[in-house]
This record gives C-alpha cells, sequence and structure tokens, in this order.
C-alpha cells in the first residue's frame, strides 16, 4: 500500500493506494479519532458489490453505521435527493460526532462530500472511491456539490476529507464504458502536467482499459494521477489560481452534459468531447501545435469518442458555459494546450470561440 499525503490550509490528510484494501477501512478511521456513529452514503450498484465489505469492517472496530443509498446519477445529485439523505441521518439522530463515508464513484462522493459539508455545518468525511473517475479526481482535493437544471456543480462547498482509501481492485468489477469514461480524466491529467504519463498512455491504453496491468502497475498509474491532483490542490486550495488547470475540457464538456439534462453523456464523456473542443480552439488561436492537438485526439480515439452532439442545440451548449463555476468577472475561463504536459488558464477569448469550439465538434463527431 501506498500513501500519499495532502497538505491544505485546513486539513493534512493521506491517500491510501493499494490492491485489496478495502477491508483495511475500519483499522485506518480508527487512527483518526473519529466519533462511533458514521453514515456510509452509496448507490444501489457499488452497494451490492461492496457495502458489506465496507460495514462488516467499520462495524468490527466498534463503528455503529447507518447505510443509506440514493440514485448514484448526475440527474439525481441534487437537493431533493440531499434532502432524502439528510432526513435518514436526522432520524438516527446524528450529532455532531458522526462522520460519512462516501462509498462509490464520483457523483456518490459529490453528494456524500455536500452532506458531509453541511449537515450540521460540517461532518468529518472519509472518501472511499470505486471508479476510475472519483481515484483520480472526484475524491481528491475537497470539491463537493450537487447539481442545477440550469448548470452542474453549482451548489456546494469544499469540505476536505480526513482520509481517502483507494482500492485499485474495485476497479475491475467496472463495465468497459465506465472504465472508458473515467479514463478521459487520465488522459486530462497527463495533458495538463505529465508527458511521459501521456507517453505512457499512448503506448499502454488498450492493455489499461482491458485491466490487463499487473496490479502493481495498475496501482502505479493511480498513485501517479493522485500525485499529479494532490500537488495541484497544495498549491491551490479553492482554485483561486492554478487549480483551475483541472478543469481541461470541463468548460464545454459540464456544459454539454447540461444541455442534456445529464442523460445522454457519462461526465467522462462530456470530458472527450470537451478536451477535443478546446484542443481545436488552442490550435485555432495559436495556443499549441496541430501536432500535439492530433496527438490528443488520436489517443481520445482509441478510448471512443461520443457521438450524437449534432442533435443538440449549440447554443444551449454555449448558454450554459454561462454558469460555469470558473466564469470570472462575466468572461469564461479557458483551459488551453501549450505542449502535452503543459496548459495555460486563458480568459480573454471571447464567446465566440467557445462556438467555434462547439461547431467543431457538431460537424466532426455528429
Amino acid at each position: 500500500m501506498q500513501t500519499i499525503d495532502v497538505e491544505t490550509a485546513d486539513r493534512r490528510y493521506q491517500i491510501a493506494v493499494g490492491h485489496g484494501i478495502m477491508d483495511q477501512l475500519g483499522v485506518l478511521c480508527r487512527q483518526l479519532s473519529l466519533g462511533e456513529q458514521v453514515a456510509v452514503i452509496s448507490d444501489p450498484t457499488v452497494a451490492a458489490a461492496y457495502l458489506g465489505r465496507v460495514v462488516d469492517s467499520l462495524e468490527s472496530v466498534g463503528y455503529r453505521t447507518l447505510p443509506i443509498q440514493f440514485p448514484g446519477s448526475d440527474a439525481g445529485k441534487n437537493l431533493s435527493a440531499a434532502e432524502g439523505i439528510f432526513a435518514r441521518m436526522i432520524e438516527a439522530e446524528m450529532d455532531r460526532s458522526a462522520w460519512v463515508v462516501a462509498l462509490g464513484g464520483g457523483v456518490v462522493g459529490d453528494m456524500a462530500g455536500f452532506v458531509a459539508a453541511t449537515f450540521l455545518r460540517g461532518l468529518p468525511l472519509v472518501q472511499v472511491p470505486t471508479t476510475i473517475v472519483a481515484q483520480v479526481d472526484a475524491s481528491i482535493g475537497g470539491k463537493t456539490a450537487v447539481n442545477h437544471a440550469l448548470g452542474k456543480n453549482l451548489i456546494g462547498a469544499f469540505h476536505q476529507p480526513h482520509l481517502v482509501l483507494i482500492d485499485t481492485e474495485a476497479l475491475r468489477t467496472l463495465p468497459r464504458t465506465e472504465l472508458v469514461a473515467g479514463m478521459a480524466e487520465v488522459v486530462k491529467h497527463a495533458i495538463i502536467r505529465d508527458a511521459e504519463l501521456f507517453a505512457f498512455l499512448e503506448e499502454h491504453l488498450e492493455q489499461i482499459v482491458a485491466l490487463e496491468l499487473a496490479a502493481d502497475r495498475l496501482d502505479w498509474l493511480i498513485a501517479r494521477n493522485v500525485e499529479i491532483k494532490a500537488a495541484v490542490v497544495r498549491e491551490d486550495e479553492r482554485e483561486s489560481g492554478l487549480r483551475a488547470i483541472l478543469n481541461y475540457g470541463h468548460t464545454i464538456g459540464h456544459a454539454i452534459e447540461a444541455a442534456t439534462g445529464y442523460a445522454q453523456y457519462r461526465h467522462g464523456e462530456g470530458v472527450i468531447l470537451g478536451m477535443i473542443g478546446a484542443g481545436q480552439i488552442a490550435v485555432r488561436h495559436g495556443f499549441w501545435s496541430a501536432a500535439d492537438r492530433s496527438r490528443q485526439d488520436a489517443l481520445l480515439a482509441r478510448l471512443g469518442i461520443p457521438t450524437g452532439i449534432a442533435g443538440v442545440d449549440p447554443e444551449a451548449i454555449v448558454e450554459r458555459t454561462r454558469a460555469d463555476k470558473k466564469r470570472v468577472a462575466g468572461k469564461t475561463r479557458l483551459i488551453l494546450g501549450r505542449a502535452i504536459g503543459t496548459v495555460e488558464i486563458v480568459d480573454r477569448l471571447g464567446e465566440e470561440v467557445l462556438r467555434e469550439g462547439v461547431h467543431y465538434l457538431r460537424e466532426s463527431y455528429p
């Protein structure tokens, strides 16, 4: 098991990465001086596979658990679902000594994190992510949120976890579609921060998606992505500057998800389209080379680029970018490539540039 330290203004915590380590959750939590009552928030699919193990691990060291499930989809990640979870916790008479475990993918982590950040003005949070998106991105850094009909993740708080436990064996139960969508965040990390990781992905992508990597190599891949995310969070916890680079591909991607009611594309699929759109804008306006854009798009093509965007109103997508959290002084902030491994935060380009990217996607991947 490898541990990675994250230190922010609010908290210092560890991220544990390994295979077959989920059963160690209770023992690791006992090192954190947490209270005796814990809400374990999950969705039906993940609960069927792992909830029993997690509850057993926690109860074996004396914790009292309250398992709670909600529909783990972006369409169901809203204030109404959060209210239902709050009701369960109130009925169980949870007080400020209680804490929360998020067991599942990015949607579960966002929801459970939001609940932990807001219930009784804040409870400790432990993340146990079970998807690639959650393991390399969503569980790290303290961003929690629920969606609004007008935009993704607009209602939330920064709330750092006390522990993140990443069991890479959980990835072996994921369907290929979920693995592919999750790899979008891995490609993103490589483009923004690590050219060597990008070259590794070019050589081994199919082997990774098929989960044919040896267990220790899979651990390394996830841990390397964790290190990239953690390093950025250490420098900029609340997204006032550098942390914005983690949103590469997300401005257009989130807008596509919102414009289609969170029902047509998985988050990772939206990010794939967003990265392609951002790549086109970057080349069109002289930020990076056509050769680097081609390398990005070729790698994403091997993952599988989602289609169907021709049926989405382009103005609806552009309109959703106006509700983007990264918008500054009325201007949409874009993250654009400079070279593989390096990006730039750009807020001087107008809305028409976004239209260029959206129309390119509609023409190229209808």
